[in-house]
């Protein structure tokens, strides 16, 4: 993965994170896939964020939490 697709990846993150869509679904599916080709830093900010916004209740739909944990399981 090259920096540009990192970038790209975690903008698509950040716009998903406290989204009720489908998006969020298709979105930690592939951080999960990929999950090896992110930077560190970026995998260290996407745990993170995800533990804050699960934390506030500002992750999303019950289904969307559910996608987000399983990030966080992968």
């Amino acid at each position: 993965m090259t920096p540009l697709d990192s970038e790209i990846v975690f903008y698509a993150f950040r716009y998903c994170l406290g989204r009720q869509t489908y998006a969020v679904s298709t979105c930690a599916d592939y951080l999960v896939a990929r999950w090896g080709e992110l930077q560190e830093r970026d995998r260290e900010l996407i745990v993170k964020e995800i533990r804050k916004a699960l934390a506030e209740g500002r992750a999303g739909a019950a289904c969307d939490v559910e996608s987000w944990e399983k990030v966080l399981r992968r």
